[in-house]
């Protein structure tokens, strides 16, 4: 199974080709979790079960992900997992905000 955000009841062409990649759920629970229950993070442990999420949670969200991000540049010995992990959180950092070209927008992360 795949990890991934996409938005709930699309409006538009733009909104349901709409999808950010996140991890596989194996590379997910191996490589994210451990991070994620380090920093005692919220959010981003929900992404494994699925999450919906709304405008307003985007800054909470992408501070986890920063979070993670310097979890792992200084605990993660496998470079090769280091690297695919950093590249998925920059392209959900610069992604994720632009689902909500409409207010009552909600993107589905699981």
């Amino acid at each position: 199974m795949t990890i991934g955000a996409f938005i709930l009841e699309p409006q538009n062409d733009v909104e349901k080709y709409f999808y950010i990649p996140v991890a596989t759920e194996s590379f997910f629970k191996e490589f994210w979790i451990p991070a994620i229950e380090s920093l005692g993070l919220q959010w981003t442990d929900l992404f494994v079960v699925g999450v919906e999420v709304e405008e307003e949670d985007v800054s909470t969200i992408v501070e986890e992900l920063m979070q993670i991000k310097r979890w792992a540049e200084i605990n993660l010995v496998d470079k090769e997992a280091r690297e695919k992990m950093l590249e998925r959180i920059q392209g959900i950092q610069e992604k994720l905000p632009q689902a909500f070209q409409r207010k009552d927008a909600v993107v589905f992360i699981g």
